[in-house]
């Protein structure tokens, strides 16, 4: 079986102040959240036999660019939610609040999306393409940090691929792992 891993295209995000209170980063991930993506970006070419997609729309529109035909979009793909650590009028760096959004997703912060919760839908979605998909070429469209944490799973489950600490936007990061005739590992 072989999965193809990528980053939705590059957001078009045209902010250009970078401090931010809590309430304003909030705000920008937001605008991030539903700002278009950035035309296409080269990728190498594959027969893809299906393509599941995260629901967000940058997903859905770069799923779109590299997928002929119609992409399962579900919600398991999403990206982690990332939130303000904590509430201040203080303004720091947009990659200040982006640095603890993340530590606070790592250490299981209230304010993040639980850790364990983004293992469990890592997982879900790979039970759903393994069980509905054996023996074909699957593309997934998702998201960086949410990329991470899908790569893991898959490493875990025996699959052989590309590794990276920052995915790429656009580029597709080959997982496979040998299915025997009989559908099992």
């Amino acid at each position: 079986m072989k999965i193809g891993v990528v980053r939705h295209y590059k957001v078009a995000d045209n902010t250009t102040n970078y401090w931010m209170s809590s309430k304003e980063f909030s705000q920008w991930v937001d605008h991030y959240n539903q700002a278009s993506i950035e035309g296409n970006t080269t990728v190498a070419a594959s027969n893809w036999d299906c393509c599941y997609s995260s629901d967000m729309d940058r997903a859905v529109k770069t799923a779109e660019q590299l997928f002929n035909g119609e992409a399962v979009i579900t919600s398991l793909l999403r990206e982690i939610d990332i939130n303000p650590l904590f509430q201040t009028n203080v303004k720091l760096h947009r990659s200040m609040w982006l640095l603890l959004g993340r530590l606070g997703w790592m250490f299981n912060h209230f304010s993040q999306e639980n850790r364990r919760a983004t293992t469990i839908r890592a997982n879900a979605v790979i039970d759903v393409i393994e069980q509905s998909n054996a023996n074909q070429n699957v593309l997934i469209v998702t998201h960086g940090a949410f990329m991470i944490v899908l790569r893991k799973v898959l490493v875990q489950r025996g699959y052989r691929g590309d590794s990276f600490y920052k995915p790429k936007n656009g580029k597709i990061y080959i997982y496979e792992k040998d299915v025997d005739s009989h559908g099992s590992n």
